[in-house]
């Protein structure tokens, strides 16, 4: 319960190639049981060739930083999902690591890369889902600035509700109480928690955060926030560190989530029968907070309705036919807030915006290997598919070359690995055109496929529909402003444009 540090804890020579332990967590796939350990601040360097022990590198590589998914609370920057094998074609040093490091990492990079080859003044840190949001949260943080050149945010937003959490959500207290720890004075109880085996610890996280992840908070009490200030006001005052900014989403985020609601007989119910009060008592599964817990004085059945009549409407929708309410989750908790990042971003600094909807022959998805969570419905291109085409993985075999499955994941690696090198992103393995600046204006992003073009404000149907919708969201504004919007009446609202 401290700041990662950069103590080396070892003598002599370290072993190099094989990987430290992974961090407490429940394995998922493995009926949710307990591995790791408390000794697991650990960082991976993978390199396409040494330096000359003998003699300083003449010409660093650009080095990739990379933070993993996993919601704040599992998986690691091990190889076992995330592997180098892609990256090393291109001539980049690769770092991964597990949570926590962040910033120390970022330090750690610039004090020691060049003995792996690596460029310290030519850095890019990137990374997906929770590990994208952490990006967008170092960008906005004075303690890293200057410690990266270039961002790259992957389904995550430090904008969206499931990243920062409400200061009246003490976790830390809650844990202690769960501990039998006071909480009357702070030193006494963090000295009371750090006492605590980690083992058990671990075993109250299913009550503090019974979900896939937990939040963050804005300490501006603490010394040296990692986050001085609300992110929206960051943003908006162009108060983050000023660098290319790359980032995007899949065409189906939300559908990575549905076992998560499948394994819900209530909310599967009510997603069946339309049954408005079981929607609105259930909406913090269907939205991940949930319309019906924002306190904006609304009615959540008023508001449980507006949502169901524009994303389901007289369709009607069962366990066999969920995109409806696969775009909302998509729509709420990364298309908008991932849109109002970049707008707000691109009035301070060059930004890029990108669609991954790849459906070719061979295409990689979750939800046809179990990475993350089984069950997965094929709806397309969802949350976290990305990194089966940047990464190498235990799960799947290399990608066969000449297929047009690896020249997909050549293109991903070579457009990710061109705007490590000079701050644009770009492809020479597929045809594409000039990859235009993202600006309020005109909002263009580059879809990525077999057939790479150019898109203008991507779902801004759907987008402004979530404007209208009476809740109070961290991409709308300020979260201490609590303000809320009006919304239309809930016997209107149109369908979404399912070709938008």
């Amino acid at each position: 319960m401290t700041t990662g540090g950069d103590e080396v804890n070892h003598k002599g020579v370290a072993d190099g190639l094989s990987h430290g332990n992974v961090c407490p967590q429940f394995d998922k796939l493995a009926n949710n049981t307990l591995k790791g350990d408390e000794d697991c601040l650990f960082a991976n360097v993978y390199t396409p060739h040494l330096p000359e022990l003998s003699r300083p590198a003449t010409a660093g590589l650009p080095v990739m930083v990379f933070i993993h998914g996993g919601g704040f609370v599992t998986g690691s920057g091990d190889d076992d999902i995330h592997g180098p094998s892609y990256f090393m074609d291109e001539d980049v040093v690769l770092v991964t690591f597990n949570y926590r490091l962040n910033t120390c990492c970022c330090c750690w990079v610039q004090d020691n890369i060049a003995a792996f080859g690596g460029d310290p003044h030519a850095v890019t840190i990137f990374g997906v889902s929770a590990g994208g949001a952490s990006v967008s949260l170092l960008v906005l943080s004075p303690l890293a600035k200057g410690l990266f050149h270039h961002a790259i945010t992957q389904s995550g937003t430090a904008l969206a509700s499931w990243v920062l959490g409400s200061p009246e959500n003490n976790a830390a207290e809650k844990l202690a109480g769960l501990l039998d720890c006071s909480t009357e004075d702070v030193a006494a109880m963090v000295e009371c928690i750090r006492e605590q085996p980690w083992e058990k610890i671990a075993e109250h996280t299913k009550t503090l955060q019974p979900g896939f992840q937990d939040q963050l908070h804005v300490d501006r009490e603490a010394e040296n926030p990692l986050i001085p200030e609300d992110p929206h006001l960051l943003l908006a005052r162009g108060e983050f560190s000023l660098v290319p900014w790359m980032s995007g989403l899949t065409q189906e985020e939300g559908a990575l989530f549905v076992p998560l609601i499948l394994g819900n007989r209530q909310v599967v119910a009510a997603l069946s029968t339309g049954n408005l009060s079981a929607w609105a008592r259930t909406a913090d599964v269907v939205t991940a907070d949930g319309v019906s817990k924002v306190d904006c004085g609304g009615d959540p059945i008023k508001e449980a309705k507006q949502v169901y009549n524009f994303y389901v409407g007289d369709r009607g929708i069962n366990s066999s036919g969920l995109l409806p309410l696969v775009q909302a989750w998509t729509d709420r908790q990364f298309v908008s807030p991932m849109a109002a990042e970049m707008t707000l971003a691109s009035h301070h600094a060059p930004v890029y915006k990108y669609l991954l909807d790849y459906d070719g022959p061979g295409r990689l998805s979750l939800a046809h290997v179990d990475l993350f969570l089984p069950g997965v419905p094929d709806y397309g291109t969802t949350h976290g598919d990305d990194i089966l085409y940047l990464f190498s993985n235990d799960k799947l075999p290399l990608v066969q070359r000449g297929t047009p499955t690896h020249t997909m994941v050549r293109f991903m690696v070579n457009v990710w690995t061109t705007f490590a090198r000079t701050g644009r992103p770009g492809s020479d393995v597929l045809p594409m055109p000039d990859w235009p600046v993202f600006t309020e204006l005109h909002q263009r992003h580059m879809r990525l496929n077999a057939a790479p073009s150019v898109g203008e404000r991507l779902f801004q149907e759907r987008i402004d529909f979530w404007k209208t919708v009476p809740i109070n969201e961290p991409w709308r504004h300020p979260v201490e402003d609590g303000l809320c919007l009006e919304g239309p009446n809930p016997e209107g609202g149109e369908q979404p444009d399912g070709d938008q």
